[in-house]
């Protein structure tokens, strides 16, 4: 069976040589431009590996050979589950690796924002010391909303309630009606959950409107589960107190941000970072053990060896 890896995979070496000692491994590190690239890539493929490029309904039908899909994260929001299903072809994500590193960066954004971190650091750059203009908001005792109750978010409340915060989870159950109550007692509003048709600007110009204006925003998501106009026009207009983003609507794979992303990173009560939140070494050597596991699932070969 020949795996493509479609884009991107980071793996240590020594994971590396366990996917190759399984199956044969086509791996590309670059991102394909085009449809017809991705045809090319995958023409023989009976798996693939795709961090980042989209998999349509019309890319899936022209692959005839194809029968795995993995994700080495957790958003699957590029595939398109339901022409996958059609044709039979197995998807699957590597759902937990990255859960404490996304979940730490999101503790690590919140005291950045919520202390001014970056402001003091650009200041200090600057041959500034002014401590006293410079008045932060501790954590404890703070209402932190948590919305998503998967394995990121429940890693938040965790670590969020270590610290002092008072919490509250929205859940796939919570109401229309109990989330916007939610959203007028947040002091910090945090997203976990996936970019579904359901979850698509689920926090739109209205949910904003009734958050306090000295409530704060964090992102480790998806983008698209924010109304980015409308949070960029809240920022402006000092509607809420700040935001921390590691995630955008319409980001790049790679490259250079957007207009978008650069009139959020230009404000000085954001904090913009390049969806790195899963990133870290550890992170690293889960995703080898996850995605080899999944693969020796699908593969029917049982759990891996230690």
């Amino acid at each position: 069976m020949t795996l493509v890896v479609l884009d991107f995979l980071e793996l240590n070496d020594a994971d590396w040589q366990r996917l190759r000692e399984r199956t044969a491994v086509i791996a590309y590190d670059t991102i394909p431009q085009t449809p017809a690239d991705i045809l090319t890539r995958l023409k023989d493929a009976e798996g693939v590996v795709t961090s980042v490029t989209p998999l349509d309904a019309e890319i899936l039908h022209q692959l005839p050979h194809l029968r795995y899909i993995l994700v080495p994260g957790v958003g699957m929001d590029h595939i398109d589950l339901e022409a996958a299903q059609v044709k039979g072809i197995k998807v699957m994500n590597c759902p937990t690796y990255n859960a404490n590193a996304v979940a730490e960066l999101t503790i690590g954004l919140m005291l950045a924002i919520a202390r001014h971190l970056t402001l003091a650091h650009h200041a200090v750059q600057a041959g500034q010391w002014d401590p006293r203009s410079l008045i932060g908001t501790e954590l404890s005792g703070q209402h932190l909303v948590v919305i998503g109750s998967g394995t990121i978010g429940r890693s938040v409340v965790q670590k969020s309630e270590a610290l002092g915060m008072q919490v509250s989870v929205a859940r796939s159950q919570t109401s229309p009606t109990e989330l916007d109550q939610l959203m007028t007692t947040a002091d910090f509003l945090s997203f976990h959950i996936p970019l579904t048709a359901a979850t698509h600007h689920l926090l739109d110009a209205r949910r904003l409107a009734l958050m306090k204006p000295t409530a704060y925003v964090i992102n480790t998501a998806r983008g698209g589960v924010i109304d980015s106009v409308a949070l960029l026009h809240a920022l402006q207009s000092r509607q809420i107190a700040g935001a921390a983003l590691d995630v955008f609507e319409g980001e790049p794979t790679t490259g250079h941000p957007s207009a978008t992303i650069m009139a959020f990173a230009q404000l000085d009560n954001v904090i913009a970072t390049p969806h790195m939140a899963y990133n870290t070494d550890a992170a690293i050597q889960r995703l080898g053990q996850e995605l080899i596991e999944q693969w020796d699932r699908w593969r029917g070969e049982g759990a891996i060896a230690p």
